[in-house]
């Protein structure tokens, strides 16, 4: 299975900024790896990809399915621009509110119009219990079909941004909780992710773990630095 390396580029960019980032990788060439590159809403037009192996997504999705919802952004909207993949209760959303019963709908909506959700999880503080991870895992994809294979990034909320790893030996637990959680709700397998701190130093540390790729964030408008993550894991 090829590894997956989603960026997250959150709040922030700007057209010269993307520009650069599409002209360098659309002439990435990879063996082994699909990427998946998120931009802000109003970037998505910029985002003209001419790399087989480069995928369109985006950072959020209505959780209603109708057209009243001032300031929200539909699936046909996003399938107009191409899009391919959502990330889905992100931490940061889920800080403003975003409750497991809202990403639920979400992850729903995305499958009901042919986009692939990101499932973002993970505890608040170290100490927390890794079973609360799983109550995330399983309200998210609540009633959703059983032949669908969930895309689960794993992201520890008190590693994002401050620089700190978990051990891989804490990841690899949380990996085989996940992915034991997965075939007992009856799936056959889901795709794992780690997120959190991650940079060109420290990626192949985290890439000894027991996941199928990784959601970056801040090092993903570093372009030069998110290709050398890339070349790294394609040629491993």
């Amino acid at each position: 299975m090829p590894k997956l390396i989603v960026a997250n580029y959150k709040m922030n960019g700007s057209k010269k900024l993307y520009a650069t980032i599409i002209k360098k990788i659309n002439k990435l060439k990879v063996m082994d790896t699909k990427i998946v590159l998120c931009p802000p809403f109003v970037y998505l037009d910029e985002f003209r990809l001419k790399n087989r192996f480069v995928s369109l997504g985006c950072q959020d999705i209505t959780n209603e399915d109708n057209s009243k919802s001032t300031g929200q952004i539909s699936p046909k909207m996003l399938l107009e621009f191409q899009v391919e993949y959502v990330i889905v209760g992100h931490s940061e959303r889920r800080k403003l509110g975003e409750k497991d019963e809202q990403i639920n709908e979400k992850v729903k909506i995305c499958l009901n119009n042919g986009l692939q959700p990101i499932i973002c999880v993970g505890e608040e503080k170290k100490s927390d219990k890794l079973d609360s991870v799983l109550f995330q895992v399983e309200q998210a994809i609540k009633n959703t079909p059983k032949n669908i294979i969930p895309i689960i990034a794993y992201e520890p909320v008190w590693a994002i941004g401050t620089g700190k790893l978990p051990e891989v030996s804490r990841i690899n637990r949380m990996s085989k909780k996940i992915r034991t959680k997965i075939t007992d709700l009856g799936y056959q397998n889901c795709i794992l992710l780690y997120g959190g701190s991650i940079n060109s130093n420290n990626f192949k540390e985290i890439m000894l773990s027991q996941i199928d790729g990784l959601l970056l964030g801040g090092v993903s408008l570093r372009i030069d630095e998110f290709i050398k993550i890339v070349k790294g894991i394609d040629d491993d």
